[in-house]
């Protein structure tokens, strides 16, 4: 069991892979049997009505098909979980970008819990797991640019705008806001 030093998070660390807590949330860490009981509709928690997505749902058969050694990394995938009911409420994902020093996140949270700053409280959660590794100096994310919500997680969540981009995503050009957070220096 550690602490987060840039958050308030406790950070478990069990037999089923590691949990972050925070105030009404806990992330955990996607384990193959949890995607079998998620896809099975069983287990010690569920989807909130309208989720997952078609994104998710492709997480979890990936997480499925492989070994359940391989399917998780340190890095995750994670669901993101209300405290109050066990209720998965959106996931996030995490990769290296440069090697390991820097990661780049994704998230999401489902329709229906929009606008109750679950997201901003999971990516500090998951920005503190992170910057625990002493290995990891920078995370970046990105969103459209004109997703406002979305840039406000972000900055919410400590990183700063670095660069509006034009990018080809599913077969269309999007302008891209990409955002960026570093380790500051001990």
């Amino acid at each position: 069991m550690a602490s987060c030093s840039s958050t308030t998070c406790l950070v478990l660390i069990t037999n089923l892979g590691v949990h972050l807590t925070g105030a009404r949330l806990f992330l955990r860490q996607l384990t193959a049997s949890d995607a079998q009981q998620l896809l099975a509709g069983c287990g010690d928690f569920y989807f909130v009505n309208g989720y997952p997505s078609a994104f998710v749902m492709r997480m979890l058969c990936l997480v499925v098909s492989y070994s359940p050694s391989l399917a998780t990394s340190a890095t995750g995938p994670w669901l993101v979980l209300r405290h109050s009911d066990n209720a998965v409420v959106g996931a996030m994902s995490c990769a290296a970008v440069d090697h390991i020093s820097t990661v780049a996140v994704g998230y999401e949270i489902a329709p229906g819990c929009e606008g109750q700053g679950y997201a901003t409280e999971a990516l500090k959660l998951l920005v503190g797991y992170l910057f625990a590794d002493r290995d990891v100096w920078r995370i970046c994310a990105y969103a459209a640019a004109d997703h406002v919500a979305s840039r406000r997680v972000m900055e919410k969540a400590g990183m700063r705008w670095q660069r509006d981009q034009v990018e080809i995503l599913d077969g269309r050009q999007v302008t891209v806001a990409h955002y960026a957070i570093d380790r500051r220096a001990d």
